[in-house]
C-alpha cells in the first residue's frame, strides 16, 4: 500500500471520529435548544445526517481494506462532550451553541474538500464521490445555520 493511500485512510479515519464527535454535539445541543423547536428540528436532521455519513466513510474504509479507528472515535467524542459542557455553563448557550455548530460544518467542509481531493489523485471515485456529497451536505447545513444565527440572537436578548 502506497503512503498516499494510508493517508487517504488515515484521513478517512479522521473524517469517522470527527462525524460521531458530530452525532454526540449535535444530539446534546438540540436537547439543550428544545426552547427553539425550529432550531431543535434542523439539528436533529443533521444529527441523522451525520449518523449516515459515519457509516458511509465506514464502508468506503472497508473497501480499502481498513476499518474505523476506536481510539480516534473516543478521543474525538471526549472532545465533543467536553465543549459541550463548556457551552452549558455560558448564560448564551443557544447563541454559542450556533456558532459553534457553523464553525464547525466548515471544518468539515475543508476537510472533505481535502479528502475528496486525495481521493480523486488517487482514483478513488467512489471515496471522492462520497467527499462531494458530504461537501455538499455540510455546505446546506451551514448556510441554514446562518440563517438562523441572527434570529436566535435577537431571541436571546429580548427580555
Amino acid at each position: 500500500m502506497t503512503k498516499s493511500k494510508q493517508t487517504l485512510i488515515a484521513w478517512l479515519r479522521d473524517a469517522h471520529a470527527m462525524e460521531r464527535a458530530s452525532v454526540d454535539s449535535l444530539d446534546r445541543m438540540a436537547d439543550r435548544l428544545a426552547r427553539f423547536p425550529d432550531l431543535a428540528a434542523g439539528l436533529r436532521e443533521h444529527w441523522r445526517r451525520s449518523l449516515t455519513q459515519a457509516t458511509q466513510i465506514e464502508v468506503c474504509l472497508k473497501k480499502l481494506g481498513s476499518d474505523t479507528s476506536t481510539f480516534k472515535d473516543l478521543a474525538s467524542r471526549f472532545i465533543g462532550i467536553a465543549q459541550g459542557f463548556a457551552v452549558e455553563v455560558a448564560q448564551d448557550e443557544v447563541v454559542k451553541d450556533c456558532c459553534a455548530a457553523y464553525s464547525w460544518r466548515h471544518f468539515e467542509i475543508a476537510c472533505y474538500l481535502s479528502m475528496g481531493a486525495a481521493a480523486a489523485a488517487l482514483e478513488e471515485l467512489e471515496v471522492a464521490s462520497m467527499c462531494e456529497q458530504h461537501v455538499q451536505q455540510e455546505r446546506a447545513m451551514a448556510a441554514w445555520l446562518e440563517e438562523q444565527i441572527p434570529e436566535v440572537t435577537r431571541v436571546f436578548l429580548q427580555p
